[in-house]
Order: structure tokens, then sequence, then C-alpha cells
């Protein structure tokens, strides 16, 4: 561990123990010298009044710097600050520019708020059901919960998207895997309207997609999300 790695942890450490002087020290002396980590706990210590008086300028000055050095993290926080109009004056197209940034570094809760922005033409962007299909399924192959059921309901809907009951199905289940509530209801509704066959395709493919996990040893197979219109 590098020198600079163990004071970073210092300062981890002492804001563990509430030792909170000493946390603020060290992080401001990193941040100051353009250590990406500790801008954004020390944004973070601000916006959440944790030793400090509550700030939202100062957390929205150390997260933009930390965001414009490429931390993920960072750049989803200062998308609500700018959404919200907490800290900075209220951007939505600010906002949605932070919100891609975040979704392109991988984030699955920023890439469903992308998905969100192109379903409903916020935040900057136009509506897009390509894109909206794209980003949801993103999120949803890392295993995020609210994607998954979304990708689902549109598919068992077949409004915005084509109607793909089967896929739908997949969906839903990985979704009530994930911990989604509102899956299994959807998922239920959507059960009394397919087939055997349809029901028995869902199954067969989910089967399919499992053994062949098993035997790579690799991250879950993407689901095919769909036709768009």
């Amino acid at each position: 561990m590098s020198v600079v790695d163990k004071t970073y942890q210092q300062a981890l450490d002492a804001a563990e123990k509430q030792d909170y002087e000493t946390a603020l020290a060290l992080l401001l002396q990193m941040a100051e010298a353009g250590h990406a980590q500790a801008q954004y706990r020390l944004g973070i210590m601000y916006a959440n009044a944790e030793g400090v008086q509550l700030n939202y300028v100062a957390a929205a000055t150390w997260l933009r710097r930390a965001a414009d050095q490429g931390l993920g993290r960072a750049q989803s926080i200062l998308a609500w600050l700018y959404a919200s109009g907490y800290g900075v004056a209220q951007d939505d197209v600010e906002a949605g520019r932070w919100y891609l940034s975040a979704a392109r570094q991988g984030l699955p809760k920023d890439q469903y708020t992308v998905g969100a922005m192109y379903r409903w033409g916020r935040y900057g962007v136009e509506r897009d059901p390509a894109e909206m299909i794209a980003w949801y399924q993103r999120a949803a192959n890392q295993g995020f919960a609210p994607a998954q059921y979304t990708l689902g309901q549109l598919l068992a809907k077949g409004v915005e998207v084509m109607r793909d009951p089967v896929t739908a199905f997949q969906w839903l289940s990985l979704a009530i895997v994930s911990g989604s509530e509102p899956a299994k209801n959807t998922l239920m509704e959507l059960t009394r309207e397919m087939t055997p066959d349809e029901i028995e395709s869902a199954k067969r493919q989910m089967m399919a997609a499992a053994h062949t996990v098993a035997a790579e040893d690799s991250p879950a197979r993407e689901v095919d999300a769909g036709h768009v219109h």
C-alpha cells in the first residue's frame, strides 16, 4: 500500500471512529492535492453534515472536482445535486450530462436513470425507445432489480416496445430473484395471459442460460430485451 493509500485509509478510519477533526484534516490535504477519492469523501461529508456543518455548496465543489477526474460515484451525486438544485443552480441539462457520465462508468443505478431519461424525454434528451431499452438492459444485466422489473413490465405490455411475453417472463423472474416485490404481481398477471407453450419456452430459455453460466463460470448471460417499434 502506497503512502497516499495509507493516508486515505487513515482518514476513513478516523471518520469511522467519529474523529472528524483528524479525518477532515487528512482529507482536505489530499483533496487539495488532487486525490479524487478524498475529494469525493470530503464532498459526502459536507452533503451529510458528517462532522461539519451541512454545506451543499462545498459538497458540490468537491464532488465536481472528483467528477471532473472521472470518478463515477461523484458524477452520480453531482447529477442529483444539479437535478435538485442543492449547492448549484438547478440545471436539467447539466444533470443529464453527469448522469450519462456516471452511467458510462458502469453504475447500474445511473444506467437505469438514463433509461428513464430517454423513456420520458427528461434532463436534456429527447424520447428515444432504442436508447431507453439499451440503458435499462445494461442496468438489468448487472442485476439491478428496478431495471429488470421495468424491462419485464414494458415487454409484457408492449406499449413502447414490441410485446414479448417470453422475454418479459424472464426479466420479471430475474427481478423477483433480485428482490423486486412489484414484479411478483406483474408476473402473475402476465402468466395468466400466456399460453402454456410460452411459459414452457421462457423456462427452457432461462434454464439454458443458467447452464451456460455454470459451464463458463462467468457473469449471467444477457437477455435479449426485445425489439423496439
